[in-house]
């Protein structure tokens, strides 16, 4: 009989993450259940009574809880290659003990900084910075922390990549600067299908806006995760056309394209603050900054991710090009909609999470070249619309 595999996570957190880029590794086909953390599933506290936390692997029916005891289920049950932990029991010990150093210090560490201000930030930022020098360390001139393999702590430590700008900014340093190696081996992390892949999915930046405006709308809503490998025949009936996330589907009838979808938002839930302005001309004006991000923002980032060369430069030079225009149309106002957060704040916001990835890859500090843009996006994210939606804020 087939084994029967279900994970409980959500789209945020790095520790389901973790567990499924080893499934993944391991090629183990499983049905993913996103759990609402405000409204815990029955499953969930049936399978996890004591912690009631995600994730939980569900195997024939067993739950196993706790991302890295899953992730070593996951090695020992199926034991083909790879292997994620050494064969020697001391070496084994050791990548228990740094992934357990990691989320025992990593993470409490950036809670520290980012809950405090004056001296215990600066202590904070200090701490965090000694422990990525410590597993830079550890990690010395290998590949891998597993040697030429991935293994264990890569798994474990990888989906903290894509908090790096945040503790960049939220800490004022430079991963770059203060870690190089520990850069270059999450880029290395990232050539791997099983770790880009399941980054990309995470980040669905146009899924990102539609959960920004139900939110600040109040909206209750039901939110099913899409396989885009393996597209589920609802999301293939509710857009026959396109075929892609993210679709509104609301008393049965689909709305797609998140653009389109954000303007039905706003007009349907009217009860609240209007994401548009409601003169027509500042309404085209806001539309066309949103297409133009569309257009423009993703499609350049693609060109520079894609290419090398002189076509990477140029597509370097097209995304910095776009995001000061970006800039300028913001001006010196606290949100693109004046006072008020609205439709172009929640198109663009999204892109935030992909800050750090764009300075890596095309070498060039946000910062520096859109300084205000940061410092909107700073804005944005104290928003608890903003930062409950976007995975680069905090963990569930």
């Amino acid at each position: 009989m087939a084994d029967e595999v279900v994970l409980l996570g959500t789209w945020a957190s790095m520790f389901a993450m973790r567990v499924r880029i080893a499934l993944a590794e391991k090629g183990v086909e499983y049905e993913y259940k996103e759990e609402n953390l405000s409204n815990k599933s029955p499953l969930l506290l049936q399978m996890n009574p004591i912690h009631k936390k995600i994730p939980v692997l569900i195997h024939n029916g067993k739950p196993i809880t706790e991302s890295a005891i899953i992730v070593q289920y996951i090695d020992e049950f199926w034991n083909h290659k790879p292997l994620f932990l050494p064969s020697h029991p001391y070496q084994r010990a050791q990548a228990r003990f740094w992934l357990h150093y990691i989320d025992h210090k990593v993470y409490d560490t950036w809670r520290k900084i980012w809950l405090s201000k004056g001296e215990k930030h600066e202590a904070g930022k200090k701490e965090l910075i000694s422990i990525f020098r410590q597993l830079e360390e550890t990690l010395s001139d290998k590949d891998f922390y597993g040697g030429d393999t991935f293994g264990f702590v890569d798994l474990g430590l990888i989906p903290f990549y894509s908090w790096f700008y945040t503790f960049e900014t939220y800490g004022n340093f430079k991963m770059e600067a203060e870690c190089p190696k520990l850069v270059a081996w999450a880029k290395r992390c990232m050539q791997r299908e099983t770790v880009s892949k399941l980054f990309l999915m995470r980040r669905s930046i146009f899924g990102k806006r539609v959960g920004i405006a139900l939110a600040e709308k109040g909206v209750t809503y039901e939110f099913k995760e899409e396989d885009l490998s393996n597209k589920s025949p609802l999301l293939l009936q509710m857009n026959p056309v396109r075929k892609m996330i993210p679709v509104l589907i609301h008393n049965g009838k689909a709305i797609c394209e998140s653009a389109i979808i954000v303007q039905y938002i706003d007009e349907v839930w009217n009860h609240t603050a209007p994401l548009l302005p409601s003169d027509p001309y500042q309404r085209a004006q806001a539309k066309f900054w949103v297409d133009f991000i569309d257009k423009k923002v993703y499609d350049s980032w693609r060109k520079m991710w894609l290419s090398k060369g002189e076509e990477h430069e140029a597509g370097k030079k097209e995304l910095i090009s776009n995001f000061k225009l970006l800039e300028e149309t913001l001006s010196d106002k606290s949100f693109y909609g004046g006072d008020t957060f609205g439709y172009l704040d929640i198109g663009l916001i999204p892109f935030s999470s992909w800050f750090y990835t764009y300075e890596v890859f095309g070498d060039f500090k946000m910062e520096v070249e859109c300084p205000k843009l940061v410092a909107w996006a700073k804005r944005c994210m104290q928003r608890e619309t903003v930062s409950n939606s976007l995975p680069d804020e905090k963990l569930p």
